[in-house]
């Protein structure tokens, strides 16, 4: 406290209260008036911060003013880097003190409640819960087993199949099987002068890749004309829906394609596994019990699908065609042979002109199959099926027809 001027019993004090340890800002304090002692005792002059006394008199009371806003500045700090503030500590004997504290310190501000991430993270697992929902309704919860088939519509199906294939139907077939199948209008006409029926079908059922598709093991007997023994037969096919949800039948050919792939791995161990052994079984006596089926099937080997006329009847009054039974003396071929290749388990086919229109094909020959070479062309090989004997020890039965075949899948023999 410093006593800067002294006149007439008036003095006018400083009054500067500093403390360093405290977190509040630093404020300046001042007391209204405070007694000052004298040599006179009779005079006991009151000091007053503005100047406003005088001796004799009473101060003056001046309007109260309310406190101007502090003007922002910069914090001191400590020789550790950290803001420091100033504030006086209230003692018992300070007199100029103020109680209400509240008008000097910050003021407590209440925090807004953060409506927007809770509202967003609501809407995060609300949508994350209904795609669980959707995926636990969505999941197919069909048992995994291979088991006789119980759908109608799926009976039906197979049913039109086997009819769209004695009648040689190409139209039908088109509306059965899936859009990605190629129906061949032409080999469809060959097997049917080959098979007469379909008898005896058995389907059994195991749940598809989707929830609407099914895959299929199916057995039949195939009756061919003019021979008594049937020949006990299985296969696999895939049930899809088209884009107007039509079921459609997919039969399993290529080995490459996911729908066969999957349906292969549930064969071993499972209930078709043991049927497809006992249907191989029957097949297989067929065959050896029957010289006639055997010889057929022989011929059906080389895709020469004309009806069989057994040697022990009379050729059947129809308008199915009918074939010379193949020489059994072995022929002596007049120029040189060729084999085919590269068709693996596919087949060659020959034509009657050097084209790939769908008409005009044959006769077709599998692997290895031995023909007689007539003439060679710019790609196109000039050939005559009369070979009873590959060149290999292996026996063939001819068809007795010429024509031509492609050059890339035929090899002259060296």
């Amino acid at each position: 406290m410093a006593n800067e001027n002294k006149n007439d019993g008036l003095f006018h004090w400083n009054f500067d209260l500093h403390e360093t340890d405290s977190d509040f800002t630093d404020i300046d304090y001042s007391a209204d008036a405070i007694d000052v002692t004298s040599d006179d005792a009779e005079i006991k002059p009151m000091i007053f911060v503005d100047g406003s006394y005088k001796s004799g008199q009473e101060p003056a009371e001046k309007p109260a003013k309310e406190p101007a806003p502090k003007a922002p500045g910069k914090a001191k700090k400590n020789p550790f880097g950290k803001a420091a503030s100033v504030v006086h500590k209230k003692k018992k004997d300070d007199l100029d003190y103020y109680d209400d504290e509240e008008e000097y310190s910050e003021p407590k501000v209440k925090r807004p409640i953060p409506w927007k991430p809770i509202i967003i993270g609501g809407a995060i697992f609300l949508a994350a819960l209904a795609g669980l929902l959707i995926i636990l309704i969505s999941r197919d919860h069909r048992k995994k087993v291979w088991a006789k088939n119980e759908d109608e519509q799926i009976e039906q199906l197979v049913k039109n199949y086997f009819k769209a294939k004695t009648e040689a139907d190409a139209a039908a077939m088109e509306k059965i099987v899936v859009p990605e199948e190629t129906v061949n209008s032409l080999q469809m006409t060959l097997e049917s002068k080959a098979y007469e029926s379909y008898n005896d079908i058995r389907i059994y059922a195991y749940p598809g890749l989707k929830k609407t598709e099914t895959g299929l093991f199916v057995t039949y007997n195939s009756k061919f004309w003019n021979i008594d023994t049937q020949l006990p037969t299985i296969g696999w096919y895939y049930v899809k829906q088209d884009d107007q949800k039509n079921l459609r039948l997919m039969p399993l050919t290529d080995t490459n394609t996911p729908e066969y792939k999957y349906i292969v791995n549930t064969y071993d161990g499972s209930p078709v596994e043991k049927l497809s052994n006992e249907v191989s079984a029957a097949n297989k006596n067929a065959v050896e019990s029957d010289p006639i089926l055997k010889k057929y099937l022989a011929q059906l080997a080389t895709n020469n699908y004309e009806t069989y006329v057994p040697e022990t009847t009379e050729a059947p009054t129809t308008t199915q065609p009918v074939v010379t039974e193949p020489t059994t003396t072995a022929y002596v071929p007049e120029g040189p042979i060729g084999y085919v290749t590269g068709v693996d388990d596919s087949v060659l086919r020959m034509r009657s002109s050097m084209t790939t229109e769908e008409d005009n094909i044959v006769a077709a020959f599998p692997e290895g199959y031995a023909l007689e070479i007539i003439e060679e062309l710019d790609g196109w090989v000039h050939v005559k099926d009369m070979l009873t004997d590959d060149g290999h020890g292996n026996p063939q039965s001819p068809t007795g027809k010429e024509g031509y075949v492609s050059a890339d899948f035929f090899e002259k023999a060296e």
